[in-house]
Order: structure tokens, then sequence, then C-alpha cells
């Protein structure tokens, strides 16, 4: 059952009103009864709104936010709003906060362990797997969080799921409005597993252009910190990592190649944010001091054979062939050596059946 409070938001936020004029109009009122009582008498609640005061005040009058509470109920959504005890308390302060967020799923990921894993649309083949490799090691810590679009963002949600983790999506329309459309399946795989679609828009609402960067500060704001994977010069992951600097949220950035034109945002925002360059999902797990598997590999005692293997890949990656060779192993006991670092995160393997240190061993 909802408050009379947040019935008053569900309508709002159907109707498309900005937080800021929200809280606005709130800050007119004595609560929901006089909000209720006085909305239609309200000069100043007319000029805010303009042309939407007329429908609004109709609404109101006509308790059509009973109605807004069955249509969610039949699409099953909640509504989390920013009276209800699931707000989350990391959007309590952040600029612009929303007052009611629809969900689709398991809403009490909104309050879970956090980190947003971000990056451009038009991802590389390394920064693909630089979204599926941090993401599979960081799914285990974190609830991963991300804009559902094509690129990064859909590497990150469906390795996610590979991975067994908990992913949210926050989207820039309507929850009845999934862009892009081709992720739709993408979607109905995200709440079948347990996971959550987020929107601040009424269920129905149009994923305009000006929504998505908007909708970025829900992204950072729900997070402990944000992962850049691949940034061009010019990139919406570039007005995400500013509104997380803004809330005071960590900034990690993976290093692209210098003469490749989409690393270019990456690569500007190591120079200038300090300590925000990582190499290995390690680096981020050390700083929130959650790096068991960086313990695990310390503590483990290599064989001779693995040590060979650790000593070939020191001086750069090499694909299965080339280690073969390199270190005089058999080839049915090099699989088995390698699945074994692999396990234990000493090695990565990487596309084309080559593999490479996984961060070094510490």
């Amino acid at each position: 059952m909802y408050t009379l409070e947040e019935k008053i938001c569900i309508l709002f936020g159907e109707n498309g009103v900005s937080a800021t004029k929200f809280f606005q109009l709130w800050d007119l009122f004595d609560g929901a009864e006089d909000f209720v009582a006085n909305f239609d008498d309200c000069r100043e609640a007319q000029e805010l709104l303009q042309e939407n005061f007329k429908k609004l005040s109709h609404a109101i009058k006509n308790r059509e936010y009973d109605k807004c509470v069955e249509k969610l109920e039949k699409q099953e959504v909640v509504a989390v709003t920013c009276f209800s005890s699931q707000y989350p308390e990391t959007l309590c302060n952040i600029d612009e906060r929303p007052y009611v967020l629809f969900c689709k799923g398991d809403a009490d990921l909104l309050s879970s362990n956090c980190l947003a894993v971000i990056g451009t649309r038009k991802v590389s083949s390394y920064g693909r797997r630089i979204a599926h490799d941090f993401t599979a090691i960081l799914c285990e810590k974190f609830t991963i969080v991300s804009g559902l679009a094509y690129g990064v963002d859909s590497i990150a949600h469906e390795t996610t799921l590979e991975e067994q983790g908990k992913t949210i999506a926050v989207l820039g329309g309507g929850l009845l409005n999934v862009y892009p459309a081709a992720n739709q399946g993408l979607a109905d795989r995200i709440v079948e597993s347990g996971g959550l679609l987020v929107s601040e828009y009424g269920l129905n609402a149009l994923p305009l252009t000006y929504r998505f960067p908007h909708r970025n500060r829900i992204v950072s704001g729900l997070s402990k910190g944000v992962l850049v994977c691949q940034a061009p010069a010019k990139s919406g992951t570039n007005s995400t990592v500013e509104l997380a600097l803004e809330q005071g949220r960590d900034v990690f950035v993976v290093p692209g190649e210098i003469y490749d034109s989409g690393f270019v945002g990456s690569n500007r925002l190591i120079k200038t944010i300090q300590g925000a360059c990582v190499t290995t999902p390690r680096d981020i797990l050390a700083f929130y001091g959650l790096d068991e598997r960086q313990k695990a590999s310390v503590n483990y005692q290599m064989s001779i054979e693995e040590q060979a293997v650790v000593n070939a890949l020191a001086a750069g990656q090499l694909s299965f062939d080339q280690l073969v060779v390199q270190t005089g192993i058999s080839p049915s006991e090099l699989n088995f050596l390698l699945a074994n670092l692999e396990l234990r995160s000493i090695i990565a393997k990487l596309a084309g059946n080559v593999y490479r240190l996984y961060g070094g061993i510490e």
C-alpha cells in the first residue's frame, strides 16, 4: 500500500514533472493533505507548472493517483519514492535527486553495494574485453549499474548475467519503452535473473534524447564508484564522470592505446583525475579492501611448471603454441596448468587462445 505522499509522487512522475519542480511544489504545502486540498487554488503551483497545471489539478481532484497505482500493479512495477523506506541513501544528497523511481524487479538492489560500469556505444574489441573481464570479476562483490545502451552498457549487463551476478539498468525512458528496442530481451533477462530495471520517468515515457544525460546522475548516484571502460573525446560517458565527481564518487579508468581515437576521453580522464588509472579489477577491489582473489594468488604456492609459465608471460602475452615452445611443457599438461592459473586469477585468457599475466603477481 502506498501513502498519500507516495501516490502524489507517482501521479506527478507519470505526468513528467521534473524533480526540481516537484520539490519546489512540495515546499509550498504543509504535507500531503494540504497539497491535495489546496493545490487547485495555489497560484505559485500554476505559475510553476503552466500548461500542466490544469491537467494535474483535475487529476488530484479525481484521485487519479489511484488509477496510476493500479497501472503499476498490472505491470508488476513498484514505485520507490522519496518518502519510501526503500529509497536509497546514496541518492538522498545528490543534485536533483529523483522523487520517484519506477522499479521492475528487485527494488532492494537500490540499496546494495553498487558499482557503475560505463563506456561508449561504439566499443572496440579491446574495450569489449575490458568491459567483460572487469565486470566478470567485479560482479562478485558489487551490483553492476549501467544504462542498457549498446556497447559497454550491454556488455556489463550481459556479463553480470553470465556470472550469475546482480545488475541494475537505469533507463532513459519509461519501463514500457525500453531503448534501444533491440535490448528488450536483455531487459527481460535482467528482471528474470533477480536484477532491476529502474526509471524516474512514467511507464510510457518516450526515450527522448535529453533524458539520457539526465538519467546519468542516477547511474553514478546509486554507485560507490564508476568504472570507465572506453571513452572517446566526445561521449556521454564524460558527463557521467563529471556527475560522479560532483557527487563525491570514486572514478576508475582503464587506459587505452594512445593512437586510438576511441580512447582519447579515457586517457584524458587518467591525466586529469589523480589515482583514476586501473589496469586490473584487483585495483578496484583492493581500493575497497575486497581483494580476496589477490590474497589467494599471493598465498598460492605455484609448482615448478606453473612458475615456468608465469616467467614466460612476464615479458608479454603469448599464444598457446608459443608457450609450448618456450616452456617445453606438453600441450595436454599446459592446458591443465593454464586453466588452474586462470582460475586463480594469476593469468588471463584473451581472444585467439592468447594468454597474459593478470595484472602481475603482487
